[in-house]
């Protein structure tokens, strides 16, 4: 009993033992299979053999670059194009192209000079041809556009900007002051830089104290190139933002009628500026001419500015459906009690939404998105005339019709 005890553990010792080796083995598989696995997607052959050069060169000069269009050599192995060039002296800049394509765009310049570009033909192993040079003289840079057509001009609480952007570049405008009149220029907190790739560059600097100051803007693109700087002086107007307070509905006949009782005009100054149901005004949407809502303010006020942040709608859209896109705000101080928009009543304003993007209704840029999440905002002309009481009147929404959705709105003045 005892020998074949000793026999059986002498057996099982020999099984694990063979097992282990098993195991081994298929561990050993498992790690060269993944080895392999990481090689698929190489070159299985190194190729020293540098290309053909890139041939029959055609430049096309554009702003601030210029398209070059050539014919690729015959190499089976090209793998793409590349392009070196100088955006400025001392400033080197890379671009690439497929093997699939037979152009490529060269941008970044900072100037109107000429520049050479080379061109290399490279293989899947990245064994680059001999360049071949060309050159290109691109013109005026849109930077340097936008500086020459930039315009600031003093507003409520601060300075409008404007400057035109043909090329819609992603363009940035520095704003700087200086706040302790010692000839150092800075950005105190609240001013911020305006980034923008639309056609027309619009915006307002808000937070400036009403005192004359000595103010700085230059035009900066994506690849860090600067333009010559605005000096100029410049004294905002005095305002303040008016507390909701004092608000108060005043219902006239011939106003638009809400949707339910809890999307009435109370909810454009509650304080919630993020639009969701059901904190907005909603009004019916079968209505079929344009459509007026009214408040009292409690008492006269002279009027620089308004901010109208419009509803949120399901998908996360703002130009829909009863988002206000073309509008009007009256004043008065005596309305009509009859509700007839007539002599007793003051237009302010006429406002169009244009969306950043330009894009049809239905379709929002992350600029689209910010800026009715910030708030459309406009200014009333300059007048030293009070009003008491505002209306807003829809002309016409995102869908061509005339029913109204507004989360907030914001009034600015003294």
């Amino acid at each position: 009993m005892y020998s074949k005890h000793m026999f059986n553990n002498k057996n099982i010792n020999m099984e694990t033992t063979k097992l282990r080796a098993a195991f081994c083995i298929w561990l050993l598989a498992i790690v060269i299979t993944g080895c392999k696995q990481e090689t698929l997607n190489k070159p299985t052959v190194t190729n020293n053999a540098a290309p053909g050069v890139v041939s029959n060169v055609q430049v096309k000069n554009q702003n601030g670059a210029a398209n070059l269009t050539y014919t690729l050599p015959g190499d089976a192995d090209l793998f793409y194009v590349k392009a070196v060039y100088e955006t400025s002296p001392g400033k080197t800049r890379e671009v690439i192209a497929s093997h699939y394509t037979n152009n490529i765009t060269v941008d970044g310049f900072a100037d109107t000079l000429a520049h050479v570009v080379k061109l290399y033909a490279v293989n899947s192993s990245e064994k680059a041809s001999a360049p071949i040079s060309v050159t290109v003289t691109p013109l005026t840079p849109p930077y340097i556009l936008a500086f020459r057509s930039l315009k600031v001009t003093a507003t409520f609480g601060g300075f409008n900007v404007v400057a035109d952007n043909i090329n819609q570049d992603n363009l940035a405008i520095i704003p700087m002051v200086d706040t302790a009149n010692n000839g150092l220029y800075v950005q105190p907190k609240g001013m911020d830089n305006i980034y923008s790739n639309s056609v027309l560059i619009k915006a307002a600097v808000r937070g400036q104290p009403a005192v004359e100051r000595k103010y700085a803007f230059f035009v900066r693109d994506r690849f860090l190139n600067k333009s010559d700087t605005l000096f100029m002086k410049l004294t905002p107007f005095y305002e303040e933002q008016f507390s909701k307070s004092d608000w108060s509905p005043y219902v006239l006949p011939g106003d638009a009628t809400n949707l339910y009782s809890y999307t009435d005009i109370t909810k454009i100054w509650d304080g919630n500026f993020t639009g969701g149901w059901p904190n907005c005004l909603f009004t019916v949407e079968s209505a079929g001419s344009p459509q007026m809502v009214t408040f009292d303010l409690g008492k006269q006020r002279v009027l620089s500015r308004f901010i109208l942040n419009p509803f949120l709608e399901v998908g996360n859209v703002y130009y829909v459906r009863g988002n206000l896109r073309d509008f009007e705000i009256w004043g008065s101080n005596a309305p009509n009690v009859s509700g007839a928009l007539d002599a007793s009543w003051t237009k302010l304003v006429t406002c169009t939404v244009v969306k950043p993007s330009g894009s049809a209704s239905g379709t929002e840029t992350p600029a689209d998105f910010k800026y009715a999440q910030d708030g459309w905002g406009y200014d009333f002309p300059a007048s030293s005339i009070s009003y008491r009481y505002i209306r807003i009147r829809s002309l016409r929404n995102w869908t061509g019709s005339y029913f109204m959705s507004i989360s907030e709105f914001t009034l600015f003045g003294k």
